[in-house]
């Protein structure tokens, strides 16, 4: 991996934009963080994510998608818990019928994810790419948008710079580009919209996929709904003074830093979703905003049509727990949030208090 990056940077004459090393590090062919055939999720991987911890997590997402006819698309699976929560649930309620379809781009976590879902049989297919024909139904994504790349900046003399990767004898270090007017353009509307310049010195960073992204995800649907969970802030939050360095965090051994260059290609690097940016991008593909809410407020207010297990067992006891890490304003309960989006039709809202107005 190292060799790998100092190529691209030496063959693009000493400096490549962090979107790129990020890319490279988290997808590069057998070598990038998601596609060198280790295990990232779990306790024997680097972070845990929600339907790790149980299925308490799964099964309110399954509620929220019961309403909706036609097949489930997840964008980007992981080890397949959520997949098998969501088909485990919709059974119970006596849907044995619907299909659910997995984009994995990893070869090695859709071998994984195939294993997990054996039992399911036909029920669930991987696709290579986004169905060429629009179908009705959900696309799901949890802890997805974290980690499209990014494009970093600082201010300076008033104006945005691309942060970008050089080398200093053979290690990786942050480097300023040269000018790119798209992207002082971009933080200049953001700037706008926050009534307000980004001080000197102010490093954060911008998703300039999402608008092609959204795009590309609205097409695919001809109706029904889009589902996101992940952790992240609205614009007014993220682009906060007092958030000077700005939100990229990596993942190594179930430790979180945030140096990207420590461990290119053994670690999760991603950055916080800006939800307005998504909003927007969603709008501007002709979905519409149906509801955006706490992962707390979300589960709180979807766990109580739900019976919870009786604490009287050790399988009990850990969702219980989990329900805490899930709920708790220090853990996930505030940091992640859920954003439901919609193309054609109207149904039923998004369980939890409505925050659209922060958008």
């Amino acid at each position: 991996m190292l060799e790998r990056l100092r190529a691209e940077i030496a063959a693009a004459g000493g400096w490549i934009s962090f979107a790129r090393y990020m890319e490279l590090a988290l997808h590069a062919p057998g070598l990038g963080y998601y596609a060198r055939g280790a295990r990232q999720f779990g306790a024997e991987g680097d972070f845990v994510t929600a339907p790790e911890l149980g299925s308490l997590f799964g099964r309110t997402l399954a509620r929220q998608l019961r309403e909706l006819d036609g097949p489930i698309l997840e964008l980007g699976a992981g080890s397949g818990a959520l997949a098998g929560q969501i088909l485990d649930k919709l059974a119970a309620r006596g849907d044995s019928r619907t299909v659910y379809r997995i984009l994995e781009p990893s070869a090695d976590l859709r071998e994984r994810q195939q294993r997990t879902l054996q039992r399911f049989g036909e029920r669930v297919a991987w696709l290579d790419g986004l169905p060429d024909a629009p179908f009705e139904g959900a696309i799901v994504a949890n802890e997805v948008v974290d980690a499209l790349p990014v494009r970093c900046f600082v201010k300076r003399a008033g104006r945005a710079r691309p942060l970008g990767v050089a080398l200093r004898g053979d290690a990786f270090v942050w480097a300023e580009g040269g000018e790119e007017p798209e992207l002082a353009a971009a933080v200049e509307a953001i700037e706008r919209e926050l009534d307000a310049a980004l001080p000197e010195g102010y490093r954060s960073e911008i998703c300039r996929l999402l608008p092609a992204w959204f795009g590309s995800l609205a097409a695919s649907l001809a109706r029904g709904a889009l589902l996101f969970v992940d952790y992240g802030l609205t614009r007014r939050e993220y682009y906060h003074p007092q958030r000077s360095s700005g939100t990229l965090v990596c993942h190594y051994r179930h430790r979180a830093h945030d140096d990207p260059f420590r461990y290119p290609g053994l670690q999760d690097i991603s950055a916080w979703v800006d939800f307005s940016a998504c909003a927007a991008a969603a709008s501007a593909a002709g979905l519409a905003v149906a509801g955006f809410t706490t992962q707390a407020q979300f589960l709180v207010a979807g766990l109580a049509a739900e019976q919870l297990p009786a604490a009287d067992n050790a399988a009990a006891l850990r969702e219980l727990a989990a329900l805490k890490t899930l709920l708790l304003p220090g853990e996930m309960g505030e940091r992640f949030k859920v954003l439901l989006l919609r193309k054609g039709g109207a149904r039923a809202p998004l369980p939890g208090r409505d925050m659209r107005n922060r958008l």
